[in-house]
Parts: structure tokens; C-alpha cells; sequence
């Protein structure tokens, strides 16, 4: 009995290891699409790009991992009942029913592992990858500078920088810079200006330092000249310098976000619940989605006994449209614990 079991046991891990490697890379190639903006236009590492990539799996698993299942039940079942070993086992006394042993033990597995993806990994899954892309959106500050552009991203300042030399240290020539904000919001660098005017610097380069922390670059100044107008019309200040420092403060940065309480652990969300729908649903959903491997699991042993055509195409036929019914229903849950139509905890185990 140990050698029947340990041989379903193997067949059914097959075909499982075969749906969540197929699904995982469709649901992967949908998911990374959101992540490439942020990538390339804040020029990300190859190892931030790893690490991105990375993290995109333990949230496409939660969802994979109970399609995977189903399709290994169906395949390794509905392969020994198209080769009659299903029939010879029956012939020769044994029940079919000692099969239902070794699924049991399989989908309890894959349902602790989905439950432990669903509470512990996808969330901080989750909070890690939105830490990482906001970091590149903030080390944006000197990869959005174009040369030959006019920029007004920073409050009160107008740049323009006629050529950019990239690098480890960013070095624009010919730089203009035109600070219109009133003399008294101006830094130390001009104190003595009085002029409602703009104070117009022009420098043949400039050392950029981003400083990240604070969201704005360090200007280092070299061979440059400043120009402001008086108070009077016949008034008119130039000077000129070897080298100076000058900062530009950017905009807040525009800040990515999870889904409502998507990257919370267990012990947070849990202190959420309340009377706040949202957290109710997520809670209940990682509690609900794990059973998905049992329970289809139960629905795809009778099915694969029973199917002797079709093989592999049959199983991922009937996988599809399982799945699609059941994450129809999950939807459709969502949808009336949002409503408050029915509570949530009853709405996501419903599909259940």
C-alpha cells in the first residue's frame, strides 16, 4: 500500500510542478508589465531588477499553487485511468478509494504552504516590492533632467542644462539656472538681493548630487556668473565665481501604494478588523484561498478517475474552467462584502 501511494503520491507532484510552473509565468508576464515604468525610467540595477522580479512570485503563487494542484490530481489520475492501472488496481482488490490517501496527504501540503505564502510572504512580498520601487522613483531626480529642456519641476526655479554627461557622478555643461522666487525666500548664496527679478546663474558645469533623503540635488557651480537686476532700472549686478554651491528642492515624489491593508501582517490586520469591510475581506481571503488546494483537490480526484481520454488536454480543460468558476465566485464575493449585501467572512468562504 506504502509503493501505491508513494506512485500517485509522485504522479500527482508531476503534473502539479507542470500547472504552477505554466500558470506562475502567465500570471508573472501580466504582473511585471506594472513594474518596467519605475525600472527603466529610474534606471534600476540589474540586481533591483532581480529582486523585483523575485518578489512578483510569492503573490502569483497564492493564486497558482490550487490551479497547480488541480492539474496535477487530474493529469497523474486521468494518466492511470487512460493506461488501466486505475481498472487492474480495482481488479486486483484494492479499493479506489486508498487513493484518496496520498491526495489528502498532497493537498494538505500544498494547503499549509499556500496558507504560510497568503499570511506571511505576500504580504511582506508586497510592502518590500512598493519599499524598493519608490526608491526608484526617488533616485529619479537627476535621470528626469533632459539636456536642451526647459525644467520647472523644482518650486521657483527654471533649469536648463545643454548637455548631460552620465556616470557615476552626473556632470551637466552649460548650465542655466533662473530662480524666480522673491528675494527674501532666496537662500544665503544672495543676501543682498532686493530686486523682485529673477537672480539668473549660468555655469559652464555643474557637479549633480542627489540627495535623496531630503528630495533634492547638490549643485557644485564651476566657472559660473550670476546676474540680478537692481531695485532701480539703471540698476544691474553681475558677478562671477570659480566655484559655488547651490541646492534645487524637486517636488514630493509621487508615492506608489499597496492595495488597502495588502502589505499588513496578520497581527495588524487583524487589529483593523473592526468594522472596516476592506480589512475584513483581506483577512478572510488569505484565510479562505489556501483550502482552494484541498478542495479542489477532492473535485479533481473523481474527475481524473473517471476521465480515460484526452490526457493532458482534458486535465488543463477542465482546470481552466474550474478555475474560472471558482475565481468568478471569489470575485463576485468581493463584490457583495464591499456592498455589505452579506458579511464578509460568510462572502469570501462562500466560494469555499
Amino acid at each position: 500500500m506504502r509503493l501505491l501511494s508513494r506512485y500517485v503520491l509522485i504522479e500527482c507532484v508531476r503534473g502539479t510542478v507542470l500547472g504552477v510552473t505554466l500558470f506562475t509565468f502567465v500570471l508573472f508576464l501580466q504582473r511585471i508589465g506594472k513594474l518596467f515604468e519605475p525600472m527603466v525610467r529610474g534606471s534600476a540595477s540589474l540586481t533591483d531588477v532581480a529582486w523585483l522580479f523575485a518578489l512578483v512570485l510569492p503573490p502569483a503563487l497564492t493564486f497558482t499553487i490550487p490551479l497547480g494542484v488541480l492539474v496535477g490530481v487530474l493529469i497523474g489520475l486521468s494518466r492511470m485511468a487512460s493506461d488501466g492501472e486505475i481498472t487492474a488496481i480495482r481488479a486486483s482488490g484494492v479499493s479506489a478509494r486508498l487513493l484518496l490517501r496520498p491526495v489528502l496527504i498532497f493537498a494538505g501540503i500544498t494547503t499549509l504552504f499556500t496558507g504560510f505564502g497568503t499570511t506571511v510572504l505576500t504580504p511582506a512580498a508586497i510592502k518590500e516590492t512598493y519599499h524598493v520601487l519608490n526608491r526608484l522613483i526617488a533616485d529619479q531626480l537627476t535621470a528626469e533632467i533632459q539636456p536642451r529642456i526647459f525644467e520647472e519641476q523644482f518650486p521657483g526655479m527654471v533649469l536648463y542644462v545643454g548637455d548631460v554627461i552620465p556616470g557615476h557622478t552626473v556632470r551637466w555643461r552649460n548650465v542655466f539656472i533662473a530662480d524666480t522666487r522673491p528675494p527674501e525666500e532666496r537662500d544665503a548664496a544672495n543676501p543682498d538681493g532686493k530686486s523682485n527679478g529673477p537672480l539668473i546663474t549660468v555655469a559652464r558645469e555643474t557637479i549633480a548630487t542627489p540627495d535623496i533623503k531630503n528630495n533634492r540635488i547638490q549643485l557644485s557651480l564651476i566657472d559660473g556668473t550670476t546676474h540680478e537686476p537692481g531695485e532701480t532700472d539703471n540698476e544691474y549686478f553681475n558677478s562671477s565665481f570659480p566655484r559655488s554651491e547651490q541646492v534645487l528642492v524637486a517636488q514630493p515624489p509621487r508615492e506608489l501604494r499597496a492595495k488597502a491593508y495588502a502589505e499588513m501582517d496578520m497581527g495588524s490586520l487583524r487589529r483593523e478588523l473592526g468594522n472596516n469591510v476592506e480589512a475584513q475581506i483581506e483577512w478572510h481571503q488569505r484565510l479562505a484561498l489556501p483550502f482552494a488546494c484541498l478542495l479542489l483537490c477532492l473535485i479533481g480526484m473523481p474527475l481524473g478517475v473517471s476521465t480515460r481520454r484526452g490526457g493532458k488536454s482534458t486535465a488543463v480543460v477542465l482546470t481552466v474552467a474550474l478555475a474560472f468558476l471558482y475565481y468568478v465566485g471569489l470575485v463576485t464575493a468581493v463584490g457583495l462584502a464591499r456592498g455589505q449585501t452579506m458579511p464578509a467572512w460568510l462572502a469570501m468562504w462562500l466560494p469555499n
